[in-house]
């Protein structure tokens, strides 16, 4: 089974092909008080598009181990003490504002996008559009059958983890919704048009990587200019602080890794982390 629909060109007429795909994303978010005028400005920007990747990968990617074990080999580590270095001012201000280690900060922003060097090519709008069809029909049967595919364990399991499927992606389509809801109060404020946000796959930008969401939440101005930019260092820096004191970041260790773990929620994450800063630190 292939469900394949893309824009690869877009013409005028388009337009009514796509507010016909996206009814029902538009409809919840009329429902959620969302102005029109800013639905149909994402929806029908060219750069907007459907990309079912999106659908496989933020409903089943979970199933796949990530790998963090890059982010703190010797070359990373110079890399990241690099950074550190050269930041070291603004680093310790933080530190000392939000007391969250410079090289915990460090790291962070190492893993998620070698602080800075790599920060996703995924139109930001165009992945929360996408991941709201997850609980259509057609999407879940599409990534039922994908996990039917590469399946290797028994037919037990399997059929625990197509309902869990099932309603992971209720869950994630209901995500997607709540984070074009914060895009539509980010376009108000952001200092970037959101239509020109690119990040991950996840709908997460900016050196720090955060969601809309968090940026409504968690972004701090970290130069004093009233303007919070996510692509820039000082704000990258001040925001990663401040997510973690918010989130319960304190001298122990257990509410270290449980602040750390809010920021993602990977135990194999938590420890690249800590790890990483620890080296960073040596």
């Amino acid at each position: 089974m292939s469900v394949k629909i893309s824009y690869s060109s877009y013409t005028e007429s388009d337009q009514p092909y796509k507010l016909k795909f996206f009814s029902s994303i538009i409809d919840s978010l009329i429902q959620r008080g969302v102005d029109t005028n800013f639905i149909n400005s994402i929806i029908l920007d060219k750069r907007t598009k459907f990309d079912e990747k999106f659908v496989k990968i933020n409903i089943t990617g979970y199933l796949k181990k990530t790998d963090y074990s890059h982010n703190y080999t010797r070359k990373s580590v110079q890399k990241a003490k690099s950074f550190y270095f050269n930041n070291i001012s603004l680093l310790k201000k933080a530190e000392k504002e939000f007391e969250v280690p410079a090289e915990v900060i460090t790291s962070i922003l190492w893993v998620e996008t070698r602080c800075g060097d790599y920060l996703g090519s995924s139109h930001i709008v165009s992945v929360f559009l996408s991941t709201a069809m997850a609980n259509h029909l057609e999407f879940i049967q599409l990534n039922k059958q994908n996990l039917i595919n590469s399946y290797e364990g028994d037919d037990e399991d399997l059929a625990d983890l197509l309902l869990k499927l099932e309603q992971r992606a209720e869950k994630k389509s209901s995500w997607a919704i709540n984070e074009l809801l914060a895009l539509s109060k980010l376009s108000e404020i952001s200092p970037i048009p959101i239509l020109d946000l690119y990040g991950s796959w996840a709908g997460a930008f900016g050196i720090s990587q955060f969601l809309p969401s968090s940026y409504l939440t968690w972004a701090a101005d970290g130069n004093g200019d009233s303007v919070i930019n996510l692509f820039h260092t000082e704000d990258a820096i001040f925001s990663v602080a401040n997510y973690l004191k918010s989130n319960g970041w304190c001298p122990s260790k257990e509410c270290q890794r449980n602040a750390i773990f809010h920021y993602n929620n990977s135990t194999d994450y938590v420890d690249a982390v800590l790890l990483l800063a620890r080296k960073i630190r040596a």
